[in-house]
């Protein structure tokens, strides 16, 4: 059987969308069929675009997150339903959305499930899978089956652990992968990351550092085997820990990506973060003591949070070097806490989903305008990687950080010129000679 799984882009450019990383999803279901000896291609749209009036297959499977959800629908429409599965994210969130536009909906995990479906054993219209308990089972991802992926030029994607025993109101992993840690061993991979030929990973779990005993075991088998430029994501209190740190450094992490989320103490708590302002900052330092960039993350538009605390957190990140970060605007995902409060509350005034990406203001804010959300943050973001910083960077031999500077800079242009009249939001961008309202 042929099948073609599709990744879609979001409906316009915005900020992050400019990785040229496909989602581990789509690989790994793609693989497990392969080896079942199915005929497979992946197509994620921001990579490589195919022809979809030209593309021939028995079965096409799409995988949505809430910001593609839009553009997978429009993509499921120009196939007859019957050969369309949709999975992902928001898919697993709203399954009785997706439903209309396919012969089958995957909730959850579909590695168990997804053969048996494909082969047409699974017959109900809404498939839940079941959470791979152990993951070593799991086949290694076959990026060859990605058109227009060039792996061994590019930083390659490793998922070593699913789950996450936080709850944070903004967050719907806890809702796909459950609050249950589960960890690859080291030696599976090691061996992964041995049989790429690239020499630059990215650690994509949300937590790499969450048991750290396992990591530890890990990280000596990356000094061992001379795997030494990769970056991870991890939580604040992966600071406190000297010798983990220690180790870290010496087994090559570059960058770590950090939702600090917030710098206000009570959004901090209705997050649920469970960490403190005190703990953000001893994080910073003590990863910059072991030369370790940071990529740190925050999220604008919290209840407790009015125009200052968006000009409050630029201040921050520079006072504090960060190296370079993300500044989204809160974004009630489908299943979360903040969804249910703001929905139940009516204060969510659009659900064109493909608005939905951390940069556009989609709910009424608390303590400010939505219009004055959106347009702060974009000025405060705009301030960050602005030319002259960029320069400054480049003039300090700091070449990681003016590369990123340089991009977030142009990236936002383009952002700015895609969003310019605002048209989602109640009152117009004066900015624009043409704007008008929504």
């Amino acid at each position: 059987m042929k099948i073609v799984l599709i990744e879609p882009t979001a409906s316009e450019g915005n900020v992050y969308s400019k990785s040229s990383m496909p989602l581990l999803g789509p690989v790994y279901l793609g693989t497990i069929l392969k080896k079942r000896g199915h005929e497979v291609e992946i197509y994620n749209e921001d990579i490589h675009k195919p022809d979809y009036s030209k593309l021939d297959a028995d079965l096409i499977g799409i995988s949505v997150l809430t910001s593609t959800a839009k553009r997978g629908y429009e993509i499921a429409k120009q196939f007859p339903k019957e050969k369309v599965i949709i999975g992902g994210v928001h898919a697993s969130l709203l399954p009785d959305e997706a439903l209309p536009f396919c012969r089958q909906v995957v909730v959850g995990e579909a590695d168990d499930v997804i053969v048996d479906v494909v082969e047409g054993r699974r017959k109900e219209p809404i498939v839940y899978g079941t959470p791979v308990q152990n993951l070593d089972t799991l086949p290694n991802p076959d990026f060859t089956l990605v058109k227009g992926f060039w792996p061994s030029f590019l930083t390659m994607p490793i998922s070593t652990s699913r789950g996450c025993p936080f709850d944070c109101s903004f967050c719907s992993v806890t809702k796909i992968f459950g609050r249950k840690y589960r960890f690859r061993s080291a030696e599976n991979i090691i061996e992964e990351m041995k049989s790429r030929h690239t020499r630059s990973f990215f650690f994509v779990d949300d937590n790499f550092t969450a048991d750290p005993e396992r990591t530890r075991l890990l990280l000596e088998l990356l000094l061992k085997n001379k795997i030494n430029h990769w970056n991870c994501q991890v939580r604040c209190d992966a600071a406190k820990d000297k010798g983990l740190l220690r180790l870290m450094a010496d087994a090559g992490c570059r960058a770590v990506c950090i939702g600090f989320e917030s710098i206000n103490p009570m959004t901090l708590q209705a997050y649920q973060k469970r960490q403190t302002l005190d703990e953000i900052v001893s994080a910073i330092r003590s990863f910059h003591r072991r030369k370790i960039k940071i990529h740190g993350m925050f999220i604008l538009g919290g209840e407790d949070d009015g125009k200052s605390a968006i000009w409050e957190t630029l201040k921050f990140t520079i006072k504090h070097k960060i190296d370079t970060i993300q500044m989204a605007i809160l974004t009630p995902f489908p299943g979360t806490k903040v969804y249910e409060s703001l929905d139940a509350q009516k204060r969510i005034f659009t659900k064109d989903w493909s608005l939905y990406d951390g940069q556009h203001v989609v709910f009424n804010p608390k303590l400010l305008s939505a219009r004055d959300l959106q347009m702060n943050a974009l000025q405060a973001y705009t301030k960050f990687y602005s030319l002259r910083r960029a320069f400054a960077s480049l003039i300090q031999l700091h070449f990681r950080n003016a590369m990123f500077r340089f991009i977030g800079h142009f990236t936002i242009k383009e952002w700015v010129k895609h969003n310019c009249n605002m048209t989602w939001l109640v009152q117009p961008n004066p900015r624009c000679g043409q704007a008008k309202k929504a």
